[in-house]
Order: C-alpha cells, then structure tokens, then sequence
C-alpha cells in the first residue's frame, strides 16, 4: 500500500449477510451511500462479476455527483470488489480516473469488521474520500440496527 490506498476499517452490530446486502441492494444503497446531508439516487445496480452499477450524489445546495462502476469480484457475504469512477457532470466536464474499491466482511459473534480498501490516484483524494467514506458508514450504522 502506499499514500494512495485509503484503508478505513469499522465493526457494525450485524451479521455479514446484512452488511453485504446494504452494499448491493438498491433500496438499502441509497439509504446510506454519500455523505451526511446528501441524497442518493440509484440508476442501475446489476450486482454480478461484470455487472455495472450507476448512482448520483446530491448535495443540499444541488450539487450533483454522478458515479458508475462494475462489480469485478462477488463473494456473498465475504466479499466485493468493484471498479469505481465520477462520471461528467455536464457539457465540458471531464471523467475522474477510474479506481478500484475493495470491501471485506469477517463476522465474529454477530458482528460484522468492515475492512474498506480503496485504491486512488493521489494523497489528496485519498484525504477527501476518507471524510466521504467516513461520513456515508455513519449513516450505515444507523440503518444496520
């Protein structure tokens, strides 16, 4: 690893197979994806090894922030890999690089460790998907109850 991989680790009070489900199923996805304060739609979550998944971040001021990526790796409930990319946001904008996210779930006694690795292209944004990360798991706790 180097200063490009954000690695965030976090325990949740429920079992794997719960944890794997808000990460593939839609209606739990826009539950808690994207930082607090922000509304997630999801477009397409077609979860399987080459499947594709698009969603937009929306921001109180009305920003948005659309993001697309194909599932790579599928391991109920063990295991997901998935590429990761901010789409263009209008006429001129360019799309980020394409990055890689790695979610790994150990169940010990009915808890579930959360091991996210997410590979990006520079310190900087390993610093602003941190407090993205950090905030959007904030909310998974609270639906995980």
């Amino acid at each position: 690893m180097n200063d490009n991989t954000l690695v965030i680790k976090k325990i949740f009070n429920a079992p794997a197979e719960k944890v794997f489900a808000a990460w593939t199923d839609p209606d739990m996805v826009k539950k808690w994806y994207g930082p607090e304060g922000m509304t997630t739609d999801i477009h397409e979550m077609d979860v399987r090894e080459g499947g594709v998944y698009r969603l937009t971040m929306k921001s109180p001021d009305g920003a948005v922030h659309p993001l697309r990526g194909t599932f790579t790796a599928i391991q109920r409930p063990t295991r997901l890999e998935m590429t990761w990319q901010w789409e263009s946001e209008g006429a001129g904008d360019e799309e980020g690089p394409e990055t890689t996210v790695k979610v790994e779930l150990v169940e010990k006694e009915g808890k579930t460790e959360m091991t996210l690795t997410h590979e990006l292209t520079s310190k900087e944004a390993c610093d602003m998907h941190q407090q993205g990360w950090e905030s959007s798991f904030t909310k998974l706790e609270k639906i995980l109850v």
